[in-house]
């Protein structure tokens, strides 16, 4: 089926007034049921920020307007509409509180666009504090470790800004971001600190901004939500600057726009208030380090992200986190005009660490696991061995010992698993936990463990340190608050961080953008978690990008957003595939540009090289057509110029689509209408056509990617690029039922006929039992993994003997995969009535699971795949 990139426009706003009179009185017919929030989106009049800046407040008097003839309209017709919030900057629209019963006549309202439930955004991770003391062990060694020179970065930029973007140089050339302003839409920002302001609010650094997470003027960042610290982290990487840390854009002045807190359940009705507010403030450049997967580019939020993009403020986007595979950016990163950033590691670990008594110096590094407290900065405490069981211990036989142990290996891993047992350790009395995997290299850390939390900090350490602490007397002592800051291997520095999201966005939109450091950042932390602390993660890497808009608007301020966009793709660096830096480059679907290059995106928009525009290529599905598009080079400098045109090409991924993807080195092809060379005239552009040609015999729905390369006549490195990202064959034959699951749980089918909730097995079949006495049996259940990424709709029907649907228990549209890194999974249930609500009769049913593939061509239907399930039999 035939597929380009799916874009929606629209136009909406947010202003977080709560206004009293917004009432609309209703009749009683349809008041039956909860009141519910909605977001609703008009389409009578467009966002003030769509109008030229001198007619804005004009706009917003025409969308008020708009809005309030709404709400009339809702008032005659009956329907108790209470608006909460009023949008009318970003996108025109109002949030809502309105009976259930009444939300469809609301939609069919003149003038309402959409009405919709507002999205939960994940609460991101927290940061690991790091003493001073530490941190200064670390800025010394990263300093030391520098090349040497008047030009050198200095230990403090390292461990923050790195050296892996040109940023220390841009620094030396006196770029800083001064008299530019970015917004933070986070969980605030700890002013008092001394990279940021250190004083009361506002102040010379951090210079306005609101709480929309508690509704008041003071946007200091959470002290006690999940969130807590992770705003003040991303500010200093934007701006930080004290004697510890310097950030991207040290001189640049920031907004705090709060909207994770200790009560409040962020959904993207608050981040909209946030982007309004911070539309209305002027800023320069918008970060956001947030996301939730599974939505769609036009969703209310990436449209406002749109709108506030076109009105001149870049906006710039963390691509998310998670091991998944291809198919798993977040939004608002999927919107169409939104600098999706992916992760980097950095160029050195700088890694907390303990001690131990066993006669040794060396110190043992660790990685928090993100889902615990935070590992202490001081103390000691005797190690014991537990075993890998999540039996529980005896009552009181771990009291102030930390636990030791490696994974659970069993038949039960989803009941035991990492922080599981860590669980088991907190119940016997451990104060901490330390994990390890022995299966994995001897020198590899583990990732963060699975599920949950828990009281006590939980840490992973190598294998081989693990195996030290088994071989060291019983009794041994573990002290918290070392360093162990070590170099990279040519495998990992400054390549994509395994936990950097992948794209394509689920509509086949070219995402990431682009790729910056990320992983193991050092950077400010509220006073009340010791100042400084380590994170990892696009959360890291999305602000870096927002410090070098910075950079570039300090260098230019006229510069559009397409223009920054443009010049950080145009001069960003390929990356070489991490885990195996000579195989090639890592797939563009998850580094999309490469990573950003300061000083050359600086040189870009001084005028001193040209550019090249679009400055990305998203093909769609090729089935085995050839895809054209035409590239434009301008050269703004005074002489002619000429360059050689060539490609080169990413390594591909082949389904499935979650950590399992497999790399093959079968690529596509990019041509220039047989020119291998062109001439720009002196202040002129060029225009070619490309083609391009999806891999020859690869599987289908195989992601390939590369970089159409212009090189200046004389040189031997390219100096601009523009990455293209396509998939061979058709989207509809890649199935929706994930692979991975059954190839990771070999004794388990997907799907499942199921006889209960939770109960994991073949697929067999079932009965539902309503005469007797237990409750465990009145339902038949699926157990599914579902990896297509985006599903028009999705249904589980009820079959009669006569295959006839006799009731539809789900049925939803617009899903996203549930597969995760390869083994997430739902179940779905059957109730044994009928669609009506009355009994089924006795008999023998099937369920069927019916999945409409999206993106289709509009002139046919979508792709559909369908499951049947073995026999439920019904007895009553």
């Amino acid at each position: 089926m035939y597929r380009h990139s799916i874009s929606a426009a629209s136009a909406l706003l947010l202003i977080s007034l709560i206004l009293p009179g917004d009432l609309a009185h209703a009749d009683s017919d349809d008041l039956s049921g909860p009141s519910v929030t909605r977001i609703v989106t008009l389409d009578s009049a467009p966002a003030a920020q769509q109008a030229a800046p001198k007619d804005r407040a004009a706009a917003r008097r025409t969308v008020s307007d708009a809005q309030r003839t709404v709400v009339d309209a809702a008032h005659d017709a009956g329907i108790a509409l209470s608006v909460q919030r009023r949008y009318r900057n970003v996108v025109n629209g109002l949030l809502v509180q309105v009976p259930v019963g009444q939300t469809g006549r609301l939609a069919e309202l003149p003038g309402v666009a959409e009405v919709a439930e507002p999205v939960t955004y994940e609460m991101p991770e927290r940061p690991t504090p790091v003493p001073k003391d530490v941190l200064a062990k670390a800025v010394a060694q990263a300093g030391h470790d520098a090349r040497s020179g008047d030009a050198a970065p200095s230990g403090r930029e390292i461990v923050t800004a790195t050296d892996l973007t040109g940023v220390p140089q841009a620094h030396r050339l006196g770029y800083t971001g001064k008299g530019v302003t970015v917004g933070i839409i986070d969980s605030g920002i700890a002013y008092d600190h001394p990279a940021l302001g250190g004083e009361g609010f506002p102040n010379a650094k951090v210079v306005g901004g609101y709480d929309f997470a508690d509704e008041d003027a003071d946007p200091y960042d959470d002290r006690f939500g999940p969130a807590a610290g992770h705003g003040t982290h991303v500010a200093g990487i934007v701006a930080g600057d004290d004697a510890h840390i310097e950030g991207v854009a040290p001189d640049a002045t920031l907004r705090s726009y709060r909207v994770f807190g200790t009560r409040n359940t962020p959904t993207d009705a608050i981040i909209l208030a946030a982007l309004d507010r911070a539309a209305a403030d002027g800023v320069d450049v918008v970060n956001m380090s947030l996301g939730s997967t599974g939505n769609r580019s036009s969703s209310v939020l990436s449209l406002a992200v749109n709108h506030l993009v076109d009105s001149g403020v870049p906006t710039v986007v963390a691509n998310g986190n998670g091991y998944a595979g291809p198919f798993n950016a977040a939004a608002p990163a999927v919107a169409d005009r939104a600098i999706a950033v992916g992760s980097t590691y950095s160029s050195r670990y700088p890694f907390l660490a303990f001690t131990l008594d066993d006669g040794s110096t060396a110190p043992v590094p660790y990685l928090d696991s993100g889902r615990a407290p935070a590992a202490p900065v001081t103390g000691a405490h005797p190690v014991a061995v537990m075993a890998s069981s999540c039996t529980p211990l005896p009552a009181g036989s771990l009291d102030g010992k930390i636990a030791l142990f490696a994974p659970y290996t069993g038949t039960d891993v989803f009941n035991c698993r990492v922080m599981d047992l860590a669980r088991t350790a907190e119940a016997a009395g451990a104060v901490a936990a330390v994990h390890y995997d022995p299966s994995g290299t001897p020198d590899a850390l583990p990732f963060s463990p699975c599920c949950g939390t828990i009281g006590i900090p939980v840490v992973g350490i190598r294998a081989r340190d693990a195996e030290r602490i088994k071989a060291a007397p019983a009794g041994t002592e573990l002290t918290w608050g070392a360093y162990a800051g070590a170099p990279m291997t040519a495998d990992a520095a400054g390549l994509m961080d395994a936990g950097s999201s992948w794209g394509p966005g689920n509509e086949l939109e070219f995402k990431p953008d682009v790729a910056a450091p990320g992983g193991y950042i050092l950077s400010a932390l509220p006073p009340a978690q010791d100042w400084y602390g380590v994170m990892s993660g696009t959360s890291m890497a999305s602000p870096h990008v927002a410090g070098v808009a910075a950079l570039l608007l300090q260098a230019r301020p006229d510069l559009t957003p397409a223009q920054v966009q443009t010049a950080l793709q145009n001069t960003a660096t390929p990356l070489a595939m991490t885990g195996d830096h000579e195989r090639g480059r890592q797939p563009v679907a998850q580094q999309g540009a490469g990573r950003v290059d300061a000083v050359a995106a600086l040189a870009s928009v001084s005028g001193d090289t040209v550019t090249a525009t679009p400055s990305e290529l998203a093909l769609g599905d090729l089935e085995g057509r050839e895809r054209t598009r035409r590239i434009t080079v301008h050269n703004p400098t005074a002489r002619p110029v000429t360059y050689r045109i060539g490609q080169s090409a990413a390594v591909s991924a082949a389904p499935p689509y979650t950590s399992e993807w497999q790399p093959t080195d079968a690529t596509g092809d990019a041509r220039v209408d047989g020119q291998d060379s062109i001439t720009v005239a002196a202040h002129g552009s060029r225009t070619v056509t490309v083609h391009i040609r999806q891999p020859h015999g690869v599987t289908e729905g195989t992601l390939f990617g590369g970089w159409v390369e212009f090189t200046r006549t004389g040189s031997a490195a390219p100096e601009i690029r523009v990455p293209y990202l396509g998939m061979a064959g058709d989207f509809d034959a890649v199935s929706a039922i994930n692979p991975t699951f059954t190839s990771v749980n070999k004794t388990l089918d997907n799907p499942a006929l199921r006889p209960g909730y939770f109960t994991f097995g073949k697929n067999v079949p079932t009965t539902v039992d309503l005469t007797d006495a237990s409750t465990s049996n009145d339902k038949a259940w699926v157990m599914l993994s579902h990896g297509f990424p985006l599903l028009e709709r999705m249904r589980l029907q009820v079959l009669d003997a006569r295959d006839e649907v006799i009731d539809t228990p789900y049925d939803a549209s617009w899903v996203t995969r549930n597969s995760g890194a390869g083994t997430g999974m739902a179940f779905y249930s059957w109730d044994a009535t009928r669609t009506d609500g009355t009994p089924a009769p006795a008999g023998t049913y099937r369920l069927r699971l019916v999945f409409d593939k999206a993106l289709g061509d509009p002139q046919k239907s979508p792709g559909t795949q369908i499951w049947t399930s073995p026999e439920v039999t019904l007895v009553r």
